[in-house]
């Protein structure tokens, strides 16, 4: 199997409903896509979310990255088993910076995927043997709306979610009416944890946190802004809720220091920001040897790859606190990929075990929402 050729297609997916948390609000899903091609003519796929405010990469440096520095040190490598890939990917993964995460992992997915398909082997197995056969997903509230939150809750009390987070914003007496509201909806059967999107400093967090204490909430994600580590730090030595690391995790140097701080509970992992799945794996061992815990988190607008890396990682995992992500026809006007892997109800979703990622888009659904492509060749 030998890379020809790459495609960078940049895709806008309108969403059903807009999603507003501390740092951005969206309504379309604006993505990378990356095929790889090798010279017998199959192709594998890749995605990733740029997210400014999460990696410090936007759309365009996102390509700029794809094409000047990722793409051409792939192309016209030979790959003879899907083990070699790892061996190709590794290194170079090693050498990217914190901001060139979600790049590396449009084509590391690419990569994968089509070197699943070729020899016959999962994508997910980069990350070691099923370990679960499902996955079940938590909900997710974004939105300050009282009105919006009734609906979103009463939505996800019918499909039966077991575990919700809450986003949270700065102002005390909202965060309080909004929680609320989504637990007298919920019941007491339904944990709550929230997500603060770096919203507070470490006092005002510690200050929310006791006057939220009613709520037996089980994490209270990124409390502060990415770059406080000593904020994290004390935070969570507070001890009123776990702290998760989001904003604050990138890269595996992110996570090294925050094991080494002592500035959090439990790590997000979120695949596109963390830079793909074989760093995935790297953070989640380095996590459980610290006696950390981790969840998968989701860029809001995942389509179809990126939640198919997902469950890959959260079926695979020696087990993770929470899932998010999968979203799919849900969240999406339409997802472009085939199979559907969009959650089931009370949040169940099976491991994907076949070829590849698992996953590919469908050839309408693509040319419907791409909004541009360009090819990168040897």
């Amino acid at each position: 199997m030998k890379l020809t050729h790459f495609d960078i297609i940049t895709v806008d997916i309108p969403m059903r409903q807009s999603v507003r948390h501390a740092l951005a609000e969206r309504n379309v899903a604006r993505n990378i896509l990356v095929a790889a091609h090798d010279e017998a003519g199959n192709t594998g796929w890749g995605e990733c979310c740029p997210r400014p405010y999460v990696t410090g990469e936007t759309i365009d440096s996102v390509k700029q990255d794809l094409t000047n520095t990722i793409l051409p040190q792939l192309l016209g490598r030979e790959l003879d088993s899907f083990e070699q890939s790892t061996s190709v990917l590794v290194p170079l993964l090693d050498s990217m910076a914190r901001n060139q995460q979600a790049a590396f992992c449009a084509a590391e997915l690419a990569v994968l995927d089509l070197a699943g398909n070729c020899f016959d082997t999962s994508a997910g197995m980069i990350l070691g043997p099923v370990q679960t056969s499902q996955a079940r997903y938590s909900g997710v509230i974004a939105t300050d709306e009282i009105e919006a939150v009734k609906q979103n809750a009463a939505f996800m009390a019918k499909f039966g979610v077991t575990d919700v987070k809450v986003k949270v914003g700065a102002s005390l007496e909202s965060n309080l009416e909004i929680l609320t509201t989504a637990r007298a909806i919920l019941g007491d059967k339904v944990t709550l944890r929230i997500d603060a999107n770096c919203a507070w400093s470490a006092t005002e967090s510690i200050q929310q946190l006791t006057a939220m204490q009613a709520f037996s909430l089980t994490g209270v994600e990124q409390p502060v802004s990415g770059e406080d580590i000593e904020g994290m730090q004390a935070v969570t030595a507070a001890k009123l809720a776990p702290v998760v690391a989001d904003e604050s995790l990138c890269s595996l140097e992110d996570a090294r220091t925050l094991i080494r701080e002592q500035a959090c509970d439990i790590f997000n992992v979120r695949i596109s920001k963390c830079g793909g799945l074989i760093n995935a794996g790297r953070i989640d061992r380095l996590a459980r040897e610290a006696g950390l815990a981790c969840q998968l988190g989701a860029q809001v607008g995942e389509a179809g790859i990126l939640s198919a890396a997902g469950r890959h990682y959260a079926t695979r995992s020696q087990g993770v606190r929470w899932c998010e992500g999968s979203y799919g026809q849900l969240l999406l006007e339409e997802d472009i990929t085939e199979p559907d892997v969009t959650v089931g109800p009370g949040g169940v979703a099976p491991a994907l075990e076949t070829h590849g990622m698992g996953v590919s888009p469908v050839p309408e659904r693509l040319q419907r929402y791409e909004h541009e492509r360009q090819t990168v060749y040897s």
